[in-house]
């Protein structure tokens, strides 16, 4: 099992649901676990760590290589098995904390985001919800079928990481296409303003069961 933080729910229902962080390449799960004070109480909130290494407290979900571009490029079987990881991951732990499932969803940051696509995509009814920041969808995902979750997504107009095009290009069609999609953009970087979580804060109160 990956290694993970946890906060359990403080609610009266049967069965807590669950919101579980995806960092991004090269950082860790404490990094997105500190959302954690401002996220539903009644949620429990679980911060998963990458497996791979890829410095003293730096962690990836899958490989990425550098282009002479200055972009990256990675493996599409390394990508897809990090989806796979992932989804293991979540049930065992929705097993271990006796959790709601169906009513899981994922907080993803870059890498994280790319992976909360891809895992609610084709994993039909399986997420309820996503919140996807600067990420993009991935053309490798299948997406003929209408997404059978909620999707909040964000991205910086001056994102220099993974630039606004790309998400411009592959998440607001859906967003145009599907009122369940969310897109925002914001006066930001490759990062997470102020005013960009607290409309992710709202979005997550407006769509709770």
């Amino acid at each position: 099992m990956l290694e993970y933080r946890i906060r359990q729910g403080i609610n009266t229902l049967e069965k807590s649901p669950v919101i579980f962080l995806i960092h991004g390449y090269g950082s860790h799960a404490n990094d997105l676990f500190s959302f954690a004070p401002y996220l539903p109480k009644s949620h429990t909130i679980i911060a998963l760590q990458a497996p791979l290494n890829l410095s003293p407290g730096g962690y990836a979900w899958y490989p990425l290589y550098p282009k002479e571009d200055g972009t990256f490029t990675s493996e599409l079987e390394a990508a897809w098995s990090a989806v796979d990881l992932l989804n293991e991951n979540i049930n065992l732990l929705i097993k271990k904390y006796d959790l709601n499932s169906n009513d899981i969803s994922l907080l993803g940051f870059s890498q994280g985001s790319i992976l909360s696509w891809a895992l609610a995509f084709s994993t039909p009814k399986k997420i309820r919800r996503i919140v996807a920041l600067s990420g993009l969808v991935h053309e490798s995902v299948d997406t003929s079928q209408p997404p059978t979750f909620l999707a909040y997504a964000a991205h910086g107009i001056s994102d220099v990481v993974i630039p606004v095009e790309k998400a411009r290009a592959t998440i607001l069609p859906f967003s145009e296409k599907y009122t369940e999609i969310e897109y925002h953009e914001f006066p930001e970087g490759h990062s997470v303003s102020q005013e960009n979580f607290t409309r992710l804060l709202g979005w997550l109160e407006k769509t709770e069961l």
